[in-house]
């Protein structure tokens, strides 16, 4: 498949002029069916589906980061009361899922959420600190499908979600097709850590199929989550020690490091720098390339952190001064600025320069401060029914959520509502009540939307795509991206690709994704492939572009074909192996003895075999490689012919063919026969292995010869040719077969 192309300049986030606008995926793309898949046309990539990069003119027929990262459409609340994690849909209102942070036996009382680059929510538990260790615990993101019963048939309240889905980064841990997971708020699935199996991390126990990973951490009652721009999650606690864990499974990526600071809420900013507030010496800033890191005093805040999604500049609230203090990214003080009310906890920073700053858990606050970046205080934003404000974030759609311990309820903040205030600026108003229910005292002075991590970590887009290869067991070969021109990755930018498959569709979201490199092959089997790309940009915001992506199988162009053949004489066969010839199979065949007689010959046989093997067994289930082959043995151990003329006596015949690939991955084909004594009217003939040529009364006799072919090897090791029959012992045979459809085609090849 080759599609006709064109000459694109290389774009970068800060120089895309249009206002790139990319959805989260909502709605499930059908699998595209072949086995060899060419994506290149905006076309050919709206098969899949995008997020947070695009097709837009002028840079059409290629995928690069939108300019503004689109971030998954959830506010993700931690329930801190209730042990829980809540996700509402920033558009609707509506409230998805409710998971628990930990399991039964362990502690939980979650206070900060953060989102990953694939859409999961990471939450710390601050009651955890058993054996001197604290907890983490990330809930997977699911997008489109179906309600369903167990069974599979459609239910609105069912407890499963069916395939095929739009996004999905749940765990089908049971195999069965469906995603077990909470319907909304109340649908709180067990956890039972039945025997402790997960007290030590993993979610062997969780009924509930989006919690994907637990992880026990070396900071004690856990409160810093913040994630990296490689996707991993730095985690940090009471005590002071910060440390990596893995965004891929959840495990330890560093040994703890502390400082004697940090431990509270916490961020990664766009340098990859780990800001970590308030326990010890206060805030810690750590830069994890160098391994240098220092603690700053209070004068540079002391409690809620953000960041300025344009400069990279730091937001830190003084909890009880009535100010917030700007930092930049060394942290030098820039500015210290009252923000309307005495005490503060969490703080967001959105992308039209205002800073919105949480006015504190205590009883009877009502209001959220909002002032510009360069400390103008605009006003504060009265919170009706809101009581307690603890943490506020900026969702996708720019809208500001904040949530009210005391009143057990999330509220969306409109920015451009509300009256005039300083500056000429909206305040703000509340549009929007979320009840979260009793006894949630919901905390989250975090990064709960992903804002944080989605503009200014290290902007990062995905596109993947199902493609159907039409049979179970199918064998996936390689993927090969930026063929062409226009595919670029500069420097500090990259393209990741990973695959999973399954021979059901829906089975792909119980499989794990695994690297794969550019062209280079690779074994995964199953009817289905997904293939995942994920684009980052580097601090700058320049783009990679993915100009193409190929997806094909790793099936071979051919088969091996193979047979061997104790005797035959004149048609009569006795011990053949593999019939069929092709394909080559496994197979054996043994006759104890034989009397036969044609024409003027008989002949008399003892302990006849044949043997055929092909490896490997399954040529569908592995790509090619070295040693790949067939081969193919006979042997006979004692045989006597007679006529009225001549009386042959032969002691063991033993002949072999084979065909293997060789390392430059080419069919080497190779036969030899050894015929151990002969006797011919009682005289005795010294043949061994060699080739030999035999004049008779009766015809002519032919020992050991082999016969090779550009696609064959013939090995026989006794042929007697007369006029009236033929007859003979220890033939093998080994082939290369075309497929029908690959002319010049090898199973050595793809």
């Amino acid at each position: 498949m080759v599609h006709p192309r064109r000459s694109l300049a290389l774009a970068t986030v800060g120089a895309l002029l249009l206002p790139f606008v990319v959805g989260v995926p909502s709605a499930s793309a059908a699998p595209v069916p072949g086995e060899d898949v060419l994506y290149t046309l905006d076309a050919d990539f709206d098969q899949g589906v995008l997020q947070d990069v695009n097709h837009d003119a002028p840079n059409n027929d290629q995928l690069q980061l939108s300019r503004q990262s689109v971030f998954f459409p959830f506010v993700n609340v931690a329930a801190s009361a209730r042990g829980t994690m809540v996700r509402i849909d920033v558009d609707t209102g509506e409230i998805v899922g409710e998971w628990l942070s930990a399991p039964e036996g362990r502690g939980r009382n979650p206070s900060r959420t953060t989102v990953d680059k694939l859409g999961n929510t990471w939450l710390s538990n601050r009651n955890e600190d058993t054996g001197g260790q604290g907890s983490v615990a990330r809930v997977g993101v699911i997008r489109g499908g179906t309600r369903a019963n167990a069974d599979g048939t459609a239910n609105p309240a069912g407890d499963y979600l069916k395939g095929p889905f739009g996004y999905n980064t749940c765990a089908d841990r049971d195999g069965d097709g469906l995603i077990a997971t909470s319907r909304g708020l109340g649908d709180i699935r067990p956890w039972t850590n039945a025997g402790g199996v997960d007290s030590d991390g993993g979610v062997d126990t969780a009924a509930d199929e989006c919690l994907i990973t637990y992880s026990r951490v070396a900071g004690t009652n856990t409160r810093t989550v913040a994630v990296d721009a490689d996707n991993n999650l730095w985690t940090g606690g009471s005590n002071t020690q910060h440390q990596l864990i893995s965004g891929a499974d959840g495990t330890p990526l560093s040994a703890p490091v502390s400082f004697g600071c940090g431990g509270y809420g916490g961020l990664v900013d766009k340098a990859g720098t780990l800001w970590s507030a308030r326990f010890g010496a206060n805030l810690l800033r750590y830069e994890p390339d160098t391994a240098t890191g220092a603690c700053l005093d209070t004068t540079h805040g002391d409690y809620g952190l953000g960041m300025d999604p344009v400069t990279g500049e730091i937001w830190h609230t003084q909890v009880n001064s009535g100010n917030t203090v700007k930092l930049d990214p060394a942290g030098t003080i820039l500015g210290t600025f009252p923000h309307g009310h005495s005490r503060a906890q969490g703080v967001a920073v959105d992308m039209d320069g205002n800073v919105w700053v949480a006015h504190a858990l205590d009883f009877g606050t009502m209001t959220v401060g909002h002032l510009r970046t360069d400390g103008t205080f605009v006003g504060n934003v009265t919170l009706p029914g809101g009581n307690g404000p603890t943490g506020v974030a900026v969702d996708t759609n720019g809208k500001v959520w904040v949530t009210n311990i005391h009143s057990n309820n999330a509220q969306r903040i409109d920015p451009n509502a509300g009256p005039v205030g300083g500056g000429g600026f909206p305040v703000g108003a509340v549009d929007l009540t979320v009840d979260l229910g009793a006894g949630a005292g919901p905390y989250n002075y975090s990064d709960m939307t992903g804002s944080v991590l989605g503009e200014i970590t290290a902007p990062v887009g995905t596109w993947s795509v199902v493609q159907d290869g039409g049979v179970a067991g199918q064998t996936w070969g390689t993927v090969t991206w930026n063929t062409e021109a226009e595919g670029s990755v500069p420097a500090g930018t990259s393209i990741t690709v990973e695959a999973r498959t399954s021979d059901t569709e829906a089975g792909l979201a119980g499989e794990t994704f695994t690297p794969v490199s550019n062209g280079v092959k690779f074994a995964r089997v199953g009817r289905y492939i997904e293939v995942r790309a994920t684009l980052t940009a580097n601090p700058s915001g320049d783009t990679p572009v993915l100009s193409d992506l190929r997806i094909r199988t790793s099936e071979r162009t051919g088969v091996f074909s193979c047979q061997a053949t104790a005797l035959n004489l004149a048609g009569i066969i006795v011990a053949r192996a593999n019939p069929p010839d092709v394909p080559c199979v496994d197979d054996s065949k043994t006759v104890a003895n034989v009397n036969l007689s044609s024409g003027i010959l008989n002949v008399r046989a003892n302990a006849l075999t044949a043997k055929t093997d092909q490896t490997p067994d399954d040529l569908l289930a592995t790509p090619p490689a070295p040693g790949d082959g067939s081969s193919a043995s006979a042997r006979v151990e004692y045989t006597r012919i007679s006529t009225l003329l001549v009386n042959i006596e032969v002691g063991v015949i033993e002949a072999s063919a084979s065909v293997t690939c060789d390392a430059a991955m080419n069919p080497v084909f190779a036969g030899k026969s050894r015929i151990a004594s002969l006797r011919i009217n009682g005289l005795a003939v010294d043949v061994g292995s060699a080739p030999l040529t035999i004049p008779l009364v009766i015809g002519s006799l032919q020992l050991n010869s082999t016969t090779i072919t550009a696609d064959s090897v013939v090995q026989r090791a006794f042929a007697l040719d007369t006029l009236l029959t033929d007859v003979v012992l220890g033939e093998a045979k080994a082939n290369v077969e075309p497929l029908p459809r690959e002319p010049g085609g090898s199973p050595c090849r793809v």
